[in-house]
């Protein structure tokens, strides 16, 4: 009997679990560290062994006598098992595979740390070593300030423990920090390690990489920013800066630029690029696409991505080179900006002062940028298109009446507010009508295209013209005295009259009639026009070819 309790005695000082069973399979003795280890209800003396508690692996062995060892899973913990036969019966042990545990702590992705309650570190695996300049090795025993962490870093991390050090319960937080230029943001899992009286005696800390997770949370709310600026119709010089802003924000160390190709499609002009150099957007403005002409042009010109990760050594970049050198510009990613239907509407493009090559997370939120501003260039062009049909003269692109008459009343308001000379001039078209029965209407609308470009050129760019209807145009000359209006219709109607339309071959006369009006203080917009229709009328009666100017009633 003293050798059975001597043996209680021993195995109850192992850090592992034992049971000893008799010849029969029954109870004798267990330990409650074995207990613990099956996470069941300790046994009574004499009760038959549950054939439910061993793994099934260990049955035969039991049943035959024979000593046997393995590694099994137990209510997902791997345990070591062994069978040891007695004279007298049968020893089982477990015991927690620490080996196994450590290797797996040890090739952890995760920063595995533990700490005493004074913050002093007792263990770092490996993991620490990928983002720390001191091995995982010398961290330990060192205190929170002695390990080379940022000020930020050690904040929180002393925040985080001493509330669990107060509460006993986990805490999780968020912390980031920059190593070998890159940033990192991690999710920290503090736990608490209590002994049998449920005192803090140590803290396990799981440090997380969600870098990656991280940049996707703030690319998503970034794009919801910008497709709220594409619904909302901001101005789209506006649209492609802030869009610049965020993809630079999103790949460090980049600058953004967006180029739309013309109207031609031969052509590629800058249309954005805030932290590109002034003088180098100068220099490739205007750039003609083709099969080798830089990233940009080469992009354009076929309609695919190309990757240039060093400018200095690739082909495309021959001829600008030394161009990209002078501004410390290293590498191009061009990506073109595709309409629905195929056709390329510009190009998004990403350079960097150092050669380098996208990841997975630039090139998928580069990709989705040029989608959005697709989305965004197309809508501004149909918005444009539709403003066009709605505000100009599709013969002349001149302003149509409905247009012209809304901006006059304005500018006629105004006058209220800030005093300033307005004059109206009313044209007519001289025979115009047999202009179309000699010549045809395709005649006749060419000559009425070479009015509309006189006008244009004769006045301001803040003068108000449209074309009324037929052969009728208007203009609204603003901050204008009589006198200068007086010159301005002058100089057209001789103009007129000194350049005769081209057409098919043809070349037909053509002259102008021009009544003149002058804005009387707070005159309604009507009656000036009215005013300046009279005047026409009295030069058409004069003989046309000339400028009459109304009488103020």
């Amino acid at each position: 009997m003293p050798a059975i309790a001597t043996l209680e005695t021993a195995l109850s000082a192992l850090p592992g679990g034992y049971l000893l069973l008799d010849e029969t399979h029954c109870v004798r003795f267990a330990t409650a560290r074995f207990y613990q280890l099956l996470h069941c209800e300790p046994l009574q003396c004499g009760q038959a062994l549950p054939t439910s508690l061993l793994p099934a692996e260990m049955q035969p062995a039991l049943l035959a006598g024979q000593a046997h060892a393995s590694q099994q899973l137990y209510a997902g913990q791997l345990l070591d098992w062994l069978l040891t036969p007695l004279p007298d019966g049968t020893m089982l042990s477990i015991r927690e595979d620490r080996q196994t545990f450590r290797n797996l702590i040890e090739n952890s992705p995760d920063i595995i740390s533990r700490y005493n309650p004074q913050l002093v570190c007792l263990y770092a695996n490996s993991a620490l070593g990928r983002y720390s300049p001191i091995p995982p090795a010398l961290h330990v025993g060192l205190g929170i300030e002695e390990r080379g962490l940022p000020a930020h870093v050690c904040d929180a991390f002393r925040h985080a423990s001493s509330q669990v050090l107060a509460s006993g319960k986990p805490v999780i937080f968020e912390n980031q920090l920059n190593h070998h230029d890159k940033h990192y943001v991690f999710e920290s899992r503090l736990f608490p390690e209590t002994d049998e009286h449920g005192q803090v005696q140590s803290l396990l800390c799981i440090d997380r990489d969600i870098s990656e997770e991280h940049a996707m949370r703030l690319w998503q709310a970034d794009e919801n920013r910008l497709l709220e600026m594409i619904a909302n119709n901001r101005p789209m010089k506006e649209v492609m800066v802030w869009t610049c802003h965020m993809i630079e924000s999103q790949i460090e160390g980049s600058m953004c630029s967006i180029m739309l190709l013309d109207d031609e499609g031969t052509h590629l002009h800058v249309a954005a690029g805030p932290s590109l150099p002034d003088e180098y957007k100068t220099q490739i403005d205007g750039v003609t696409i083709g099969a080798s002409v830089g990233s940009c042009g080469t992009a354009a010109f076929t309609g695919e991505a190309v990757i240039v990760t060093n400018i200095q050594q690739h082909p495309y970049w021959a001829d600008y080179a030394a161009l990209a050198s002078s501004h410390q510009l290293r590498s191009c990613w061009s990506y073109p900006i595709n309409a629905h239907d195929g056709s390329v509407l510009g190009t998004f493009a990403i350079y960097f002062a150092h050669p380098c090559a996208p990841d997975n997370h630039s090139e998928y939120i580069t990709l989705r940028t040029s989608h959005l501003m697709a989305i965004a260039i197309q809508q501004e062009r149909r918005a444009s298109q539709l403003f066009q049909l709605a505000t100009q003269d599709a013969l002349t692109g001149l302003y149509n009446r409905r247009h012209f008459m809304t901006l006059a009343e304005e500018a006629c308001d105004n006058t209220l507010l800030l005093p300033k000379p307005l004059c109206m001039l009313m044209f007519d078209l001289d025979h115009f009508k047999q202009v179309n029965d000699r010549y045809g209407h395709a005649a006749g609308d060419d000559a009425l295209r070479s009015f509309a470009r006189i006008l244009q050129d004769s006045l301001r760019a803040q003068d108000l013209v449209c074309r009324m209807g037929g052969e009728e145009f208007a203009a609204l000359l603003t901050d204008t005295s009589a006198e200068d209006a007086m010159s301005a219709a002058q100089r057209i109607c001789n103009l007129v009259a000194q350049t005769p339309v081209l057409s098919h071959g043809q070349s037909i006369p053509l002259t102008v009639s021009i009544g003149l009006a002058r804005c009387a203080p707070g005159q309604a917009l009507g009656d000036m026009m009215r005013q300046a229709d009279k005047a026409l009328y009295e030069a058409k009666n004069a003989g046309r070819n000339r400028v009459h100017i109304a009488q103020q009633p």
